[in-house]
């Protein structure tokens, strides 16, 4: 393949050895000089969700684990919550991506914090002077390695050496 694209499988595998497998099977398909883009949630994403949208805040141990760990477990086992998934931190995708034997180009924040500061974002991206502003703005930030984290979903974009 010329390029692969992982849009989620890499945030239902929650065991480390897994996800590098994955990874090294993207690399494997992938020609030499090809491209493999992973999607990934971010680990600190749902904790400024949490205090920006409001409702039930996870209490502040659970928080603390999850933070530390990244595995989220649905609490409850209601079908409508989230499902059990791992969520990155910038870094740890960093040496995902390395020791599947690719070389990364960046990480890149794939919506930034949009969602928490632009509630009317439909309405300003329907408006083309608008949109080139909000889109050109988040283009300047969306690999600033201070910022990542404050992304739902984080991607790597890498390249097959071989």
């Amino acid at each position: 393949m010329d390029a692969v694209i992982l849009l989620g499988p890499l945030y239902h595998l929650t065991s480390r050895d897994d996800r590098v497998i994955a990874l090294s099977e993207a690399r494997r398909v992938t020609r030499p000089g090809g491209v493999v883009v992973a999607l990934v949630l971010s680990r600190f994403y749902s904790l400024f969700e949490e205090l920006a949208i409001g409702g039930a805040v996870a209490a502040p141990g659970d928080m603390a684990r999850f933070l530390a760990d990244g595995q989220y477990r649905n609490p409850t086992g209601d079908v409508d919550a989230f499902t059990t998934s791992y969520h990155h931190r910038p870094e740890d995708l960093a040496d995902e991506v390395a020791d599947a034997g690719l070389r990364l180009d960046k990480i890149v924040g794939v919506n930034g914090i949009v969602k928490l500061l632009l509630p009317d974002l439909s309405e300003r991206l329907d408006d083309a002077s608008q949109r080139e502003a909000v889109t050109g703005l988040l283009r300047l930030l969306e690999a600033e390695p201070s910022l990542l984290g404050l992304s739902q979903n984080l991607a790597a974009i890498a390249r097959v050496d071989r």
